[in-house]
């Protein structure tokens, strides 16, 4: 069967497992059908979710790809990178962020009213530092909305920094943050760039995930809370570091 015959899901199956990119599809997919092809893609690999990513978490990013709302992706244990180690870059396009991450120590399941800033605050494990690695499986890294959260809002890797906090602190609100390629600083951002509080990020996607049919976030699940920096593009041999509140807290070295 020719590519351009095949489901989308599958056509993306076959991308990550060749390593080959494919073409972007002749209808493009409406969002409903971009969350079904996600699940699809992730059913076929028998893992359950451990991370939840959010994408487009601010309003500059959300604009660019004409969204009312962020976008919600998904990846497996086997994603999951120890700040420290290598990364192999698969793809032609590789961009990193920093990001705040929740580890979740209790279930959020859906409930008779919406949850709040407040009410998840009881759920939170751990929050650690971040960098996402976002790639596409597409030819290109410039999509248009149905086809960028049908891969998985461009997916791929999370790098586990160090571990800022057991709780929630008000600091993480507003905390500087910045992204190093190779010694040079390329982003200065700041947490406040994901909805405003990186916490309502977080209440945002559990509410997301029970009205959507998901069960909502899960104990022992990571939450990648949006980029607080904005993507830098990388590629083999870079070194790249994430600084939380002045303090070096996640690292990654990409390689061929």
């Amino acid at each position: 069967m020719r590519e351009a015959d095949k489901p989308l899901d599958a056509v993306l199956v076959q991308a990550r497992r060749l390593g080959v990119p494919c073409a972007l599809p002749a209808q493009e997919p409406t969002l409903e059908q971009a969350y079904a092809i996600q699940r699809s893609v992730m059913a076929g690999s028998n893992m359950p979710v451990m991370v939840w990513k959010l994408a487009l978490t601010s309003a500059p990013a959300r604009e660019a790809f004409g969204a009312a709302e962020p976008a919600v992706g998904r990846l497996a244990a086997s994603a999951i990178l120890n700040s420290g180690a290598e990364a192999r870059t698969a793809w032609a396009e590789t961009y990193a962020e920093a990001e705040i991450v929740f580890e979740l120590g209790s279930d959020l399941p859906p409930e008779g009213a919406p949850y709040t800033r407040e009410s998840v605050l009881p759920a939170i494990k751990a929050i650690y530092a971040g960098i996402e690695l976002a790639a596409t499986r597409f030819e290109t890294s410039d999509l248009p909305l149905g086809s960028f959260v049908a891969d998985n809002a461009m997916g791929y890797a999370l790098v586990l920094g160090k571990r800022l906090a057991w709780t929630w602190e008000e600091r993480f609100a507003d905390l500087p943050v910045t992204m190093t390629r190779n010694g040079e600083v390329q982003e200065n951002g700041n947490s406040a760039r994901v909805m405003g509080n990186p916490i309502d990020a977080l209440a945002w996607l559990a509410n997301w995930l029970c009205v959507n049919g998901e069960g909502g976030l899960r104990r022992e699940q990571l939450v990648a809370s949006g980029s607080c920096t904005g993507a830098t593009e990388v590629k083999a041999g870079d070194d790249i570091r994430a600084g939380f509140g002045g303090i070096d807290a996640a690292c990654i070295t990409l390689v061929p």
